[in-house]
């Protein structure tokens, strides 16, 4: 056997690799499938298929762990297109280039998926311990319930108010035994639940918004690395004085507004979308142009105008609804480093739609400044 490969190393023709193929499937009793005819198959060529194939299940193995995201889906769909010439053709590069898609999507989800395990065990524990404590709520309930029935009960048969009053004693007794004991169970609750939140993703979610908070983006940064990107940052207009008139409750529920409005316009457009801090948000657009993005962002900037977000429902207020100013920057991300260029341009852009009179989008494009 190992002969009969080592002369077929050197053939190239296709006929001569499909009948050893064909010999291989009833050699090894295998049933003569796509999937099977591929694999035999690419044993008798000179390109690395079966390589490939071996990351392909590796990458099927992390999907079973974490869910497919925008970006990885993105990359799944350029190697449909490169399998059928990888494994058929003796394409130059071909095999190279799904090679290098398939390293690049295995390490950055390999990453996730790590951390996706560790935060689930994180989670998982906390949660049996919310379990727990609940299940001594309901044990001490029912436990005190029946204790306060019998003490009741205890109360039809008395004849005098000095037989009543050790029974109303220990009634009182047990009442402050119960409120402390849910008053403890109530802090452990917290405690917990406190936890709960801190493994449950809050090192990439931002709490008040649900959006990537400045680690979350920051961890997706990487995959984006050599590609065309755009970089949109807005925040809200007169926040302060909405803050100042309304209080910080209300503040906090336009920007959880806002979020929601803006998550909706962007489903499906592969971005990413955080909150940067206090007011500010950015997202990325990988593999986008500036035109395109700039049609998006002027969409984002009208919506929330007309939304009237901010607006109190009682008639006597002169409140206006909140509206957005939005910069941009444009270029190729060739590095990670190149990333606070990027920021740093979004951030003049900004400056310009303010300094215009706010509600409007202005942007700038990295070749611009070189």
């Amino acid at each position: 056997m190992d002969v009969e490969h080592n002369q077929t190393a050197e053939t190239k023709n296709p006929g001569d690799i499909a009948r050893l193929t064909l010999q291989d499937l009833a050699r090894e009793k295998k049933p003569p499938t796509p999937f099977n005819y591929t694999r035999l198959y690419a044993r008798h060529t000179d390109l690395r298929s079966e390589g490939l194939l071996e990351k392909i299940f590796d990458l099927v193995a992390i999907f079973s762990q974490i869910d497919e995201d925008e970006w990885t889906g993105k990359q799944v769909e350029d190697l449909r297109g490169l399998l059928p010439r990888t494994i058929f053709l003796t394409e130059n590069g071909v095999d190279l280039s799904m090679d290098r898609i398939l390293d690049e999507t295995i390490a950055r989800n390999k990453t996730i998926s790590h951390e996706i395990h560790v935060r689930k065990h994180e989670i998982n524990h906390a949660v049996n311990q919310l379990n727990e404590i609940i299940t001594q709520a309901h044990l001490l309930i029912n436990q005190t319930s029946v204790r306060l029935e019998s003490s009741l009960e205890r109360f039809k048969t008395v004849k005098s108010l000095e037989e009543a009053r050790p029974i109303f004693l220990d009634i009182v007794e047990q009442s402050r035994t119960l409120l402390d004991r849910f008053r403890n169970i109530g802090e452990e609750f917290q405690e917990a639940h406190k936890r709960l939140m801190s493994s449950s993703i809050e090192a990439s979610i931002d709490p008040l918004t649900g959006t990537l908070n400045r680690r979350g983006f920051q961890k997706r940064l990487h995959a984006s690395v050599g590609m065309d990107i755009v970089l949109l940052i807005f925040d809200l207009d007169h926040f302060k004085q909405l803050n100042d008139r309304q209080g910080h409750h209300q503040g906090d529920l336009v920007l959880e507004r806002i979020a929601g409005v803006i998550n909706g316009l962007l489903d499906g457009k592969n971005a990413v979308f955080s909150r940067w801090g206090g007011d500010e948000f950015l997202v990325m657009f990988p593999r986008k142009t500036l035109d395109e993005i700039v049609a998006v962002a002027e969409e984002i900037r009208c919506r929330i105008e007309e939304e009237g977000i901010g607006v109190r429902p009682e008639a006597n207020t002169h409140d206006q609804g909140m509206t957005i100013s939005i910069g941009i920057s444009a270029g190729n991300l060739s590095s990670e480093d190149l990333f606070d260029e990027f920021y740093n341009l979004a951030d003049q852009a900004l400056y310009l739609a303010k300094k215009e009179g706010r509600n409007r989008t202005r942007a700038i494009h990295l070749d611009d400044t070189h």
